[in-house]
């Protein structure tokens, strides 16, 4: 008997699902760490402000390089978003902290960086902050 490409192909595909599904599903359960850090420089004070849909993570103010750090695991049957509100000198910016849709399989630990002009995101890949978001004033 002779099998086709195509046929190992499907076959293979058809095998390797089942471990694709349970690899996505499997991230649902692990903790998501997020990390801000106050990067505004020397003497300005960050006060950040972080919530999702349920849970309201309360006021943080941080000195120059200090960090604000939580936890979470995403929701299995909403998708997880986290937003903070960013304050100095009287202005306020506003960061996704965490959007699911985008960040699913990005690294497990989201690492930012507040600065006066951008919020930049740790590339776990580049080992850089180098993905980053100007403010809109």
């Amino acid at each position: 008997m002779v099998i086709s490409s195509s046929h190992i192909l499907f076959l293979s595909l058809l095998l390797l699902s089942p471990l694709m599904v349970v690899s996505h599903f499997w991230t649902v359960f692990t903790y998501r760490h997020i990390y801000i850090r106050n990067d505004l420089g020397n003497g300005t004070l960050l006060t950040i402000h972080c919530k999702d849909q349920h849970n309201d993570l309360g006021i943080q103010k941080l000195n120059y390089k200090e960090e604000f750090k939580f936890q979470f695991k995403p929701n299995l049957w909403v998708a997880t978003f986290y937003f903070c509100g960013l304050t100095w000198d009287r202005k306020l910016h506003l960061l996704a902290a965490f959007d699911e849709k985008r960040d699913a399989h990005f690294c497990k630990d989201l690492k930012w960086s507040v600065t006066k002009y951008q919020t930049c995101l740790f590339n776990c890949d580049t080992q850089k902050y180098d993905s980053c978001d100007r403010y809109n004033y």
